[in-house]
């Protein structure tokens, strides 16, 4: 499941993933979302937190991610992804390289406070 944080604000979207995401949870949430923000805003700042318990995706939300990483490449200034394990953490940085223009920092869950002030700025 992705929500929304009421983090939110302005250019910052703030993302909590749980459970296993499905492709839904890219239609119904996460693409409305960036649209609703990319028609006020020329680029996002988004904070993803993957929180437990989280499972990773489906292969149809692996699919979509990929898919919507690359229609957005552009759109993303800063993403900061906490909570991940070291491996995917690893894989972030390096879907990131290819997929997307903006600036990709990963934090552990504890350092939450850390990763909004960073998306923040």
């Amino acid at each position: 499941m992705i929500e929304v944080m009421r983090e939110s604000d302005g250019d910052v979207l703030g993302l909590r993933a749980t459970g296993k995401l499905s492709v839904a949870d890219y239609h119904d949430v996460l693409e409305p979302a960036v649209r609703t923000l990319l028609a006020r805003f020329d680029s996002l700042k988004v904070l993803l937190c993957l929180d437990e318990p989280f499972h990773g995706w489906t292969p149809r939300a692996a699919w979509a991610n990929t898919v919507f990483d690359v229609k957005h490449r552009n759109h993303f200034a800063k993403v900061a992804v906490v909570g991940a394990p070291r491996w995917e953490q690893w894989c972030v940085n390096v879907a990131a390289a290819l997929l997307m223009s903006g600036e990709l920092r990963t934090y552990d869950r504890e350092r939450l406070d850390a990763a909004w002030g960073w998306v923040r700025t």
